[in-house]
């Protein structure tokens, strides 16, 4: 009975009835020297914000991409502590990329809500097939998981640490920006490419968020056929951009969709 309880609280907790955005939160996005990065793990947005509050064994994967090459950062994880969920030794100048995958989790909503939740979420596939097979009225039953990214720049920025950035991690949904952040002049002016799977993905709708204010998105955009589209950054200061695509689920008893959801964080100059 106890188990039960527990995995109801955590689908509970964890699912995106509850919180949509979920990102990768370093304790600065440029340091200026190499050193000990200290990241959080959040989901929510607004008044909802908190710290992810799950297992460590939830993370399947937690990476590294910088000047040292790929390294596994999911010992470090802490999710139990009070203050940060680890804390991660950056040794050398250039960037770093985070990446991190989540494991599956199912969540069920009743019609209503769900055809509410996929319309704000722009999840295309969804509303196309319920719509297509008469299925408005119908539960939504998800097996979803999270993907998530993080840009941290230690030291100046060099022809290395752009191609770092600028190059995907090969996670199942992914945010690749076609220019390092920290480096977009007064224009400010951030291209970006969707892909899933590998491959750029259309009509998917990317969402940017100021991390200092985050109730509501500052601004919406669909990729285009190549999976690209562009974001003017309003300001200065710590960003994410996130995505949630999904697909139909055959045979499975517990879920009729399968849903991503991806984002980025950075910070823009």
């Amino acid at each position: 009975m106890r188990k039960t309880i527990a995995v109801l609280a955590l689908a509970l907790l964890a699912g995106p009835a509850v919180a949509h955005d979920f990102w990768i939160q370093p304790a600065r996005f440029v340091m200026a020297e190499p050193g000990t990065m200290p990241i959080s793990l959040f989901v929510g947005h607004g008044k909802d914000r908190s710290r992810w509050n799950v297992p460590s064994d939830y993370v399947m994967m937690f990476k590294t991409r910088g000047p040292d090459g790929l390294i596994d950062r999911r010992p470090l994880l802490q999710l139990d502590s009070s203050e940060f969920d680890a804390r991660i030794p950056l040794e050398k100048p250039g960037a770093y990329v985070f990446g991190l995958q989540s494991k599956a989790s199912q969540s069920s909503l009743p019609a209503v809500r769900f055809n509410d939740y996929v319309a704000v979420e722009g999840i295309t596939p969804i509303a196309e097939y319920r719509k297509r097979n008469g299925l408005e009225r119908a539960e939504g039953r998800e097996s979803y998981s999270r993907r998530a990214k993080a840009i941290v720049q230690v030291g100046p920025i060099d022809a290395a640490s752009i191609e770092r950035v600028t190059r995907p991690v090969n996670l199942h949904l992914e945010i690749v920006p076609a220019r390092h952040p920290q480096a977009l002049g007064s224009g400010r002016t951030l291209p970006v490419k969707v892909l899933f799977r590998g491959r750029p993905l259309a009509g998917a709708l990317v969402k940017l968020t100021d991390l200092a204010n985050d109730a509501e998105p500052v601004a919406n955009q669909r990729t285009g056929r190549g999976g690209e589209t562009t974001f003017k950054i309003p300001r200065a200061g710590d960003w994410q951009l996130n995505v949630v695509w999904a697909e139909p689920l055959r045979g499975n008893p517990l879920a009729d969709y399968r849903t991503t959801f991806s984002s980025l964080s950075f910070a823009s100059n």
